[in-house]
């Protein structure tokens, strides 16, 4: 986990209980978006189509490209390895997107 140091001194003052408790309940969290979701919107942006207009380029629904990024970042650091796997299998190529749109 990546917590700030108030926080993971707080963590580590919890009893056995309580750390397996966090441990479980981290197990049912599921994913907001999917994989295919962002690399929709990343896809999208990289439309030629799409670029005509500097604003459409920009903005997908009310989603700029950073924030698509920004949103992307947290799922990749926050969501199970299962959840990565999927964005970077061969049938969602995430990493070339993510090459493509530099």
């Amino acid at each position: 986990m990546d917590l700030p140091p108030d926080k993971a001194k707080l963590l580590r003052n919890y009893d056995l209980e309580k750390k397996w408790e966090i441990i479980c309940d981290q197990d049912m969290v599921q994913a907001k978006d999917s994989p295919a979701h962002y690399l929709n919107k990343l896809r999208t942006y990289l439309d030629p189509k799409a670029s005509r207009s500097h604003r459409k380029r920009k903005m997908v629904g009310d989603s700029t490209s950073t924030q698509v990024l920004r949103d992307l970042e947290i799922s990749l650091r926050t969501n199970h390895i299962e959840w990565v796997r999927e964005f970077l299998n061969e049938q969602n190529q995430g990493l070339d997107v993510l090459i493509d749109f530099r």
